[in-house]
């Protein structure tokens, strides 16, 4: 798993904590340029299980689209829930998120 997909594998296990634990089931990024930026692009696969997953899914959209955690040498350009497919006391849900490298966070 790359950095950026640890940090926000990390940051939504720990907002979804106090009503679901959060899975990851899979995950990977590819490198992405435009004319201007360099980044990756990010996909997750994710599972929420628990009594409260319906709290948990209520509030994610928000945690989502907050994004006011922090990456290391990074910045989270976009960040997106693409699908959820809920079952009794579980969700599986997939996202995807584009990281830009922080280039003020790179010595020369």
């Amino acid at each position: 798993m790359s950095d950026p997909v640890k940090a926000i594998a990390r940051h939504l296990r720990h907002c979804c904590a106090p009503f679901a634990e959060l899975v990851v089931d899979r995950a990977d990024s590819e490198d992405w340029h435009s004319l201007l930026f360099d980044g990756g692009r990010h996909h997750l696969d994710v599972r929420l299980r628990g009594d409260d997953v319906a709290m948990a899914l209520d509030a994610l959209p928000a945690w989502i689209a907050a994004a006011d955690f922090t990456i290391a040498g990074h910045l989270i350009a976009d960040i997106t829930l693409v699908s959820v497919e809920r079952r009794d006391k579980e969700a599986l849900l997939r996202l995807e998120a584009l990281t830009l490298a922080d280039s003020l966070a790179v010595s020369v």
